[in-house]
């Protein structure tokens, strides 16, 4: 039986048709794309490409693990490598496998490497090359660093071609020296008036170089030259900032920069202070957190200072705003709100304990409404009273929201005292013990009996109240404003 293929007199050939597919572009077609194809690359030649030339995506492993296979043997490297994989090897430098050290982790691996390189010089290698120097600005590997810094700004020096991208880096050479590079480029941005976030394209580099350890330097010499102005910067180096730490919060640029911040702003407006605390707490966090404002591993002496004078400088901030808000909005009496404001600098931790709707009424307050979530903990009673407790050198101290309660001090190693971090609170009333005595007794002008803890009340008699509470504070807690 015939198919249906002869039936129809269908007859088909693959190769034929294979064939004849080459040929559907006319030659003359395919000669004048030839033809232009080649005319771009002369252009690109002769004009250079202005930005750094794109990480491999593929291929970075084989050629490092031919790399260290080669070095083992002891075979040598004459001619193992073609162009495109000494340009990968490169880029290479610093990746690694199980137990094997990174080539750029081990001297003896990154001097044999620089040596291939160099029998083999292509000035397209500056672009890896410079990405690892970069990436690894001030590593712990002071051996290798300075061998690759060497060898990569030597190149640079000693660039002859054409190209404009490494024109550019042999005109800004001095940016890369070893030891003070960073620093010289963040000065020079400040100096000249320009925004530390132009720093990657100010040197042709990629956007997201920004975020290599080289940039912190960048950023700390720019702060350094422009702090006098830090008003008008700030926006600009907190942009820089969440750039710089891939919008990690806490990294060790973060706290070191935001601190100088902080440290430098101590005596400059309360719009000023309210930028600076909001940039804080968006790029490391809560004061109040001591975990997050933690010293980072191997910060020296003066980074030690700087993070903690830091932090005890924003937590007075933060505190001052609380107090404010709270005997404002929850009990509306002012003199109890300057007496505790001038003991702001000495409160080292607090918290707010209250009904829920209390703590939407301190949200709606601008002031300190994104921090109200860490600071206030919400109690079972809907009874419209809540409670401020805070920390003063060795003593845990509670002020209501009620102007009927009295004044609760304990001391902080009390085990009966009320707890910031209690889990379950039913009423802020918990907080109060009647039998308590009082803290100072007066009769007249005279104060007698003073206790380690008790409660005081707002009433004044020949004395104000605020003079018997500075007093016992003076006495028994040690505090003197």
């Amino acid at each position: 039986m015939n198919s249906i293929n002869d039936i129809l007199e269908f007859r088909f050939s693959q190769n034929s048709f294979s064939e004849k597919g080459k040929n559907i572009i006319p030659s003359h077609i395919v000669n004048l794309c030839q033809s232009r194809i080649s005319t771009l690359n002369a252009i690109t030649e002769k004009i250079g490409n202005s930005m750094i030339d794109e990480k491999p995506t593929k291929g970075i492993r084989e050629v490092y693990l031919k790399f260290i296979k080669i070095y083992k043997s002891e075979s040598g490297f004459d001619d193992k490598f073609d162009k495109r994989e000494l340009r990968t090897l490169t880029y290479s430098l610093t990746f690694k496998e199980n137990q094997e050290n990174s080539i750029f982790g081990n001297s003896n691996y990154l001097n044999q490497c620089i040596l291939l390189l160099n029998d083999n010089w292509r000035d397209s290698f500056i672009s890896g090359l410079l990405d690892c120097y970069l990436a690894n600005w001030g590593c712990s590997n002071r051996e290798s660093f300075i061998t690759l810094s060497k060898f990569l700004t030597d190149k640079i020096s000693n660039y002859q071609g054409s190209r404009s991208l490494f024109q550019s880096l042999k005109t800004n050479s001095r940016f890369f020296d070893k030891e003070k590079g960073d620093i010289d480029l963040g000065a020079t941005l400040a100096i000249s008036n320009r925004n530390i976030s132009e720093a990657t394209k100010y040197l042709s580099l990629p956007d997201h170089w920004i975020t290599y350890p080289y940039f912190y330097g960048v950023i700390n010499g720019y702060f350094e030259k422009s702090k006098n102005r830090l008003d008008t910067i700030l926006d600009d180096i907190s942009l820089t900032l969440e750039k710089h730490s891939n919008s990690t919060k806490a990294t060790r640029t973060n706290k070191l920069i935001v601190s100088k911040i902080i440290c430098h702003t101590t005596t400059a407006g309360e719009i000023v202070q309210n930028k600076v605390k909001d940039i804080a707490f968006k790029l490391v966090g809560d004061p109040g957190i001591t975990s997050i404002w933690r010293p980072f591993e191997n910060a020296n002496q003066t980074e030690i200072l700087t993070i903690n004078k830091a932090r005890e400088i924003l937590n007075e901030w933060v505190t001052r705003q609380f107090i404010n808000v709270f005997f404002e909005k929850c009990i509306n009496d002012n003199r109890r709100k300057r007496f505790w404001l001038q003991y702001s600098k000495k409160i080292t931790a607090f918290k707010v304990f209250g009904p829920s709707h209390i703590k939407r009424i301190l949200k709606t307050d601008q002031r300190i409404s994104e921090y109200v979530d860490g600071r206030f903990h919400s109690v079972d009673s809907n009874r419209d009273v809540s409670a401020f407790m805070f920390l003063i050198g060795d003593h845990k101290m509670i002020e209501f929201s009620d102007p009927g309660y009295a004044f609760y001090a304990y001391k902080a190693t009390n085990s009966a005292a009320p707890s910031f971090d209690a889990k379950y609170v039913s009423s802020v009333d918990n907080f109060r013990d009647g039998s308590m005595p009082m803290l100072v007794y007066r009769s007249g002008y005279h104060l007698h009996s003073f206790s380690d803890e008790g409660r005081l009340s707002h009433n004044d008699g020949d004395m104000k109240w605020e003079d018997v509470f500075s007093n016992w504070l003076k006495r028994k807690a040690g505090i003197n404003v």
